[in-house]
């Protein structure tokens, strides 16, 4: 059974669907397939074990959270003007109603398995790990060839600097997934990961030094900073004053690669605090916006989107008739018929983000959910793998939640279940 969850992880971050048509279809949906099939097999050992389950007290306040949670998601979806849109969720974020239902199995149904199996935690771990190395080797060859996306159209272009799968140059390299910045926090997530189950005894000296010799020059290679601040703040985290002689040339270096990376992304004529953004000030304003005309309850699930037509265009919108991934239709004043762009489907900040999809209300509910969480777990004996959470939050700060990669924070969380840390040489 270890082996099985072994491979059920490692494969929530590393399926994907060569022969999709859609980015959902190739990069999400295989991976969220993955964690249904946990989900399958974490229901099967609790019923089978079901005499010997115990449902504590703190789990059942966990499950309450999530519920509120939900059921805010559920009205803010009935009340959402594209109602099917925050259900399912945008096509390659693939974070709708039904996908946060399923985290919320995911992570309450692991959160028991640990308490009546911990020695599985270790199995998941090594799984993601082995995840993450794969990722890690999956972008080598793209940084060479940007062409290289692992579809069965890989090489194939539409136009000049886009993919027959629509990934752009500019996006490469991606590893698995359809975007490199997906792909850094992945490989980020699996650093911490290896350091936590180095420390934990979990995976031994010579694996995890392999692993971080390919996970971080593949991290670097992706020249996404949120991936690499997100490490850089887990790992001080982790290490704290203890080891601080290494962290501060660490950081330095950390701190002039960013610094490096931003001054290649030059914005024309647009202020500092732009440039040093990439523009998410613009989409922070549009984010404000939205959530000033619809505060209680939001706009639906990926609120963003669903939210900026009205938003950017305000009283010249009579009515928005379709809402796609890159654009939309609407009838203006006029009764014409128009078509305008998205910038894209997400605010990039996880506040705003969850602010603008269930509303103040949702986002209250949200956010007591995590800190309920990460203060079971900080206050366990098992504390450390709270880091990979410390990671995603810095992570979110400037990108966002998508069901490619959001289940590795939930999964870190899902640890205060377990009874005990076993000791376990690899």
């Amino acid at each position: 059974m270890n082996r099985i969850y072994t491979l059920l992880f490692s494969l929530s971050i590393i399926l994907i669907n060569p022969i999709g048509a859609m980015r959902g279809e190739i990069w999400t949906q295989p991976k969220v397939f993955a964690i249904s099939l946990i989900c399958i097999l974490n229901f099967l050992m609790l019923w089978e074990d079901r005499e010997n389950l115990k449902l504590p007290q703190s789990w059942k306040i966990n499950r309450l959270l999530w519920e509120i949670f939900l059921g805010i998601g559920l009205i803010a979806t009935l009340a959402s003007p594209f109602p099917w849109r925050s259900l399912f969720g945008q096509e390659q974020m693939g974070d709708g109603l039904l996908y946060w239902l399923l985290i919320a199995i995911f992570t309450l149904s692991n959160s028991l398995l640990l308490r009546l199996y911990p020695e599985l935690a270790c199995s998941q771990l090594q799984g993601l790990v082995i995840g993450g190395v794969i990722v890690a080797l999956s972008i080598f060859p793209q940084s060479l060839n940007w062409r290289i996306d692992y579809t069965a159209t890989t090489g194939q272009l539409i136009q000049d600097s886009i993919l027959r799968s629509t990934i752009f140059q500019n996006q490469q390299p991606i590893g698995l997934y359809s975007h490199r910045g997906h792909a850094s926090f992945v490989l980020a997530a699996a650093a911490v990961m290896t350091l936590v189950g180095w420390q934990w005894q979990w995976i031994n000296t010579r694996l995890a030094a392999i692993a971080g010799i390919l996970i971080i020059p593949a991290l670097l290679l992706t020249q996404t900073r949120a991936g690499l601040l997100a490490l850089l703040v887990a790992t001080i985290y982790l290490l704290g004053r203890q080891y601080y002689k290494l962290l501060f040339p660490v950081t330095l270096v950390c701190l002039l690669i960013i610094g490096i990376a931003t001054s290649t992304r030059q914005i024309d004529n647009a202020p500092l605090i732009r440039q040093i953004t990439s523009d998410r000030v613009y989409l922070w304003e549009m984010a404000n916006r939205g959530i000033s005309q619809r505060p209680l309850l939001g706009w639906g699930m990926n609120g963003f989107g669903s939210a900026y037509p009205y938003v950017r265009y305000g009283r010249t919108i009579a009515k928005v008739i379709r809402l796609d991934d890159f654009s939309f239709n609407y009838q203006d004043k006029k009764g014409q018929i128009q078509t305008a762009q998205l910038p894209t489907t997400k605010a990039h900040n996880l506040i705003l983000d969850t602010a603008l999809s269930v509303g103040l209300l949702g986002m209250a509910s949200y956010l007591t959910l995590l800190v309920w969480c990460l203060w079971q777990l900080i206050k366990s004996p098992y504390r450390g793998i709270e880091a990979v959470f410390i990671a995603y939050l810095a992570f979110t700060f400037t990108w966002f939640e998508c069901a490619q990669f959001t289940h590795l924070a939930w999964w870190s969380l899902s640890i205060c279940g377990m009874s005990r840390v076993p000791k376990i040489t690899p």
